[in-house]
């Protein structure tokens, strides 16, 4: 069966968009009881990174494509970091608690979309 061409895409989008909350779950700073508003903004985060690694992400790996070589693909990490962030930033009650929490959530984005999408 042929995949769609926007399906890739929409798959890495939903994969930022759930991986905020997830890692916020996983690593203690939200109960795994608590109720959908309290999480609202954690997706609005997902879905601004989900746009971000959309279309920010291939830009900036060209960009920066020759520190990426120079540390064997590790500056795409940074990017991913940078991004959440920058996401961040822009939603109201909702701030990154720290690298760690950055880190995780950039590596489980990667791993995920690795993959169900595909991805190199």
């Amino acid at each position: 069966m042929k995949k769609q061409p926007g399906s890739r895409w929409l798959l890495i989008f939903l994969c930022c968009m759930l991986a905020v909350p997830t890692v916020g779950v996983l690593m203690g700073l939200t109960p795994p009881d608590v109720k959908p508003q309290a999480l609202r903004p954690a997706l609005l985060v997902g879905a601004l990174l989900g746009a971000c690694h959309v279309l920010l992400r291939p830009v900036l790996r060209v960009l920066f494509a020759p520190v990426g070589c120079l540390t064997l693909g590790l500056f795409g990490l940074v990017i991913d970091i940078a991004l959440i962030y920058f996401s961040a930033s822009f939603v109201e009650g909702f701030h990154v608690p720290g690298f760690p929490y950055a880190l995780l959530t950039a590596l489980l984005i990667n791993a995920i979309c690795a993959v169900a999408a595909g991805r190199r």
